[in-house]
């Protein structure tokens, strides 16, 4: 593919008060003023990397063949933390060895990884606490050139992992997960997935690796919240009267709860780690 029409997706903390995405962007039109930019995120919660880590996962199916991920959540800056690019099947990342691009490593073993550590693909003065400008944004940029990862630095094997989210398999059709975060709108997303429904049953194919395929039957469906709350499985908002809770599977294929109207965040007092239940009715 010519470097004409490669793609750099960017998901960040940053936020937009500031002028940091800004200074990045910049950096990469010094290098590949023809790439494309795509701005992913810039809201991602200061220094969560496991956010990250699940935004890039679901962004992965959308973003086209070649796209350079540039993704920075970066609280270990300055530390030995290592920097890192690495070349999935149709997909390059770069950015902290964190565990940010953990979850994109479920889909393959086939990858291969260098340490970002080559000075010639890197802006002149390095600061200590902006390897997004200095370090990353520029190796980005040189990969959007296609520009060879072996000329980055050395290989590199143990990528730092974060843990798996929470999936468990309870048996008579029960599944455990957790929530993972909540969006905009305040609906809560669950580690609980992929699921899909067809009109005699749900297939079930798990976005994290230890769980295995499985067939639910089609049976009315209810999630059970950490208080004991019970809410029922729909297709949509209006399936509830406005107000009321509802479970259904969200634009990921993952188990998503919502009030029809209101902030499921807030009304339920649910957040990220709280474990829930995907069950049969009754």
């Amino acid at each position: 593919m010519s470097f004409l029409t490669k793609h750099i997706a960017i998901l960040t903390d940053f936020g937009l008060d500031d002028i940091y995405l800004g200074m990045m962007k910049a950096a990469i039109a010094g290098i590949s003023p023809a790439a494309r930019i795509i701005d992913l995120s810039h809201t991602i919660p200061r220094g969560d990397v496991q956010r990250a880590a699940f935004e890039a996962w679901r962004v992965r199916p959308y973003l086209p063949p070649e796209t350079v991920l540039l993704a920075v959540v970066d609280p270990g800056v300055g530390t030995n933390r290592r920097a890192v690019a690495i070349k999935l099947p149709d997909l390059y990342c770069v950015g902290p060895d964190n565990g940010l691009f953990s979850f994109l490593l479920y889909s393959t073993d086939k990858y291969k990884a260098v340490e970002l550590m080559n000075p010639h693909y890197q802006l002149r003065t390095i600061s200590h606490t902006f390897h997004g400008r200095d370090v990353f944004a520029p190796a980005a940029a040189h990969l959007a050139q296609d520009l060879a990862l072996e000329e980055f630095g050395p290989r590199i094997q143990d990528l730092v992992r974060i843990p798996d989210p929470l999936l468990k398999d309870m048996g008579a059709e029960a599944i455990q997960g957790e929530i993972m975060h909540s969006d905009h709108f305040g609906n809560l997303i669950s580690s609980i997935g992929r699921i899909e429904i067809t009109d005699n049953d749900f297939s079930f194919k798990p976005w994290i690796p230890s769980f295995s395929t499985r067939t639910l039957i089609a049976q009315d469906y209810e999630v059970i919240l950490p208080q004991g709350d019970v809410v029922p499985l729909g297709r949509t908002f209006s399936d509830v009267p406005k107000g009321e809770a509802l479970a259904y599977i969200g634009s990921s294929s993952l188990l998503e709860i919502a009030i029809n109207g209101g902030d499921a965040a807030n009304a339920l007092n649910l957040t990220p780690g709280d474990k829930i239940i995907f069950k049969i009715k009754g």
